[in-house]
């Protein structure tokens, strides 16, 4: 049983259940040129394959061609596409695997959009990685690509996060929103 489903530019991924519990394996499937499906290929699947090595998954996130999946943990975990370090892990180098995002373990909310990524803290502050070329990461120091999270300017009371190709926005816990990019 899925509980969770995210699409990207041509692939879709899934978390789903196991034991009665809300977090589990992930599966994608469609074009997977960048690894973005995670299984270790970079064939196409029709059919959906199992994410490599990620059994914990609560949420899952597409960009545009990588995704992301936060663990039970608190960290989060990124594989397919990096040309502008929308994995993570301190690199620009493509993985058909998931790797972990250097520096987030107390992650409760995970999003990905265009080739940024961005996760919402338990202390309600907001890291985001990859792609800055329209200001999306939030830091207010004009463009540039981050491979590695960075904090998000302002941002304290987050509880949501979503990222779309070059902007993003938070849901602050007084409900109001707060965009950027």
């Amino acid at each position: 049983t899925a509980f969770g489903v995210t699409a990207g530019a041509n692939h879709t991924c899934a978390v789903l259940k196991t034991g009665g519990l809300s977090q589990g394996p992930v599966q994608c499937w469609g074009l997977n040129g960048f690894g973005q499906l995670g299984n270790g290929t970079n064939n196409n699947s029709l059919v959906p394959v199992t994410v490599s090595g990620i059994t914990t998954a609560t949420a899952v996130a597409a960009g545009y061609n990588h995704a992301c999946a936060l663990l039970a943990d608190g960290t989060v975990r990124c594989w397919g596409a990096n040309f502008a370090g929308g994995l993570g892990n301190s690199t620009f180098n493509d993985t058909n695997t998931p790797v972990t995002v250097t520096g987030i373990s107390t992650a409760t909310g995970i999003s990905a959009g265009g080739d940024t990524s961005c996760a919402v803290l338990s202390s309600g502050a907001l890291r985001c990685w990859g792609d800055n070329s329209s200001g999306q990461l939030g830091t207010n120091t004009g463009v540039g690509s981050s491979s590695s999270p960075v904090a998000v300017v302002g941002v304290s009371t987050a509880t949501a996060v979503t990222t779309g190709q070059t902007h993003s926005c938070a849901r602050l816990s007084n409900g109001r929103l707060q965009c950027w990019g």
